[in-house]
């Protein structure tokens, strides 16, 4: 990662960096700018200006770890991220999954929107498929896209059949729902359209807005489906707590009331 390599180099280390994420890409921006911030202020020479050897074999060091500076340390991009907190999310069996999808989209929304595209699709099936396999809901690799997003939602009472019609707000809920689904159609054929995949002999027209609006409306769809799984987990005082044959408690599986969508 950007700085462990610099960590490792041993200049301008300090003790913050023992709380510092760096698999976070905001973390990693707001410390770009603090070493960007030294070399101005401690890493070039009082009379002339140029650059100290310490402070090139740094901006070697990160520009190598992908950087977005120049020869003399003038940021030349603002890093894109695709942020998605995952740290909520406990549920999630190997959240790194879903982070290495962040990751793709946020390196290439600018650079390759096309595979940003692909990767916000793989963001939300992957998610659907964490659901999926809590519930022990079969799918296969014949499932697509909208395939494996109905039964995630079948799973959690999400889809507008769930919401009966005496519930309050039930038209507006069943037609947000509806249109859940519709962005996940729609997501699928964006990719189809503007992605990578299915060899195609002509390069793709996506652009840098077309690959955000792609992951916006997969994180849109994502977030709301592990937020709702992890309600559903919730231990609450309104569901008991079961015994498992070894004798330790256990959560019961929470299944909110039908309409709770």
């Amino acid at each position: 990662m950007m700085a462990q390599r610099v960590v490792s180099d041993g200049f301008l280390v300090g003790s913050f960096h023992a709380n510092i994420d760096f698999d976070d890409p905001a973390q990693q921006h707001r410390l770009l700018l603090v070493y960007l911030e030294a070399i101005d202020s401690w890493g070039r020479a009082l009379t002339t200006g140029e650059l100290t050897a310490d402070a090139i074999a740094l901006i070697r060091s990160l520009k190598r770890d992908g950087a977005p500076i120049d020869a003399e340390g003038n940021l030349t991009a603002t890093p894109v991220a695709a942020i998605l907190p995952l740290d909520g999310f406990s549920r999630l069996s190997e959240p790194r999954v879903l982070q290495q999808h962040l990751d793709r989209i946020g390196k290439n929304l600018t650079d390759d929107p096309a595979a940003a595209i692909g990767s916000s699709k793989e963001l939300a099936e992957s998610a659907f498929k964490f659901v999926l396999d809590d519930y022990n809901v079969a799918y296969g690799k014949d499932d697509d896209m909208l395939g494996l997003y109905k039964k995630t939602a079948q799973a959690l009472k999400i889809n507008r059949e769930a919401v009966p019609d005496s519930a309050k707000g039930s038209k507006a809920a069943q037609r947000v729902l509806q249109n859940l689904a519709t962005a996940v159609q729609s997501l699928t054929e964006l990719r189809n359209e503007l992605g990578l995949g299915h060899g195609k002999t002509r390069p793709s027209p996506a652009l840098e807005r077309h690959a955000r609006l792609a992951f916006n409306a997969s994180r849109t769809v994502v977030e709301f489906v592990l937020q709702t799984w992890h309600e559903r987990q919730i231990p609450s005082s309104s569901y008991p707590v079961a015994e498992s044959l070894t004798g330790i408690r256990t959560w019961k599986r929470s299944r909110l009331p039908s309409g709770s969508w």
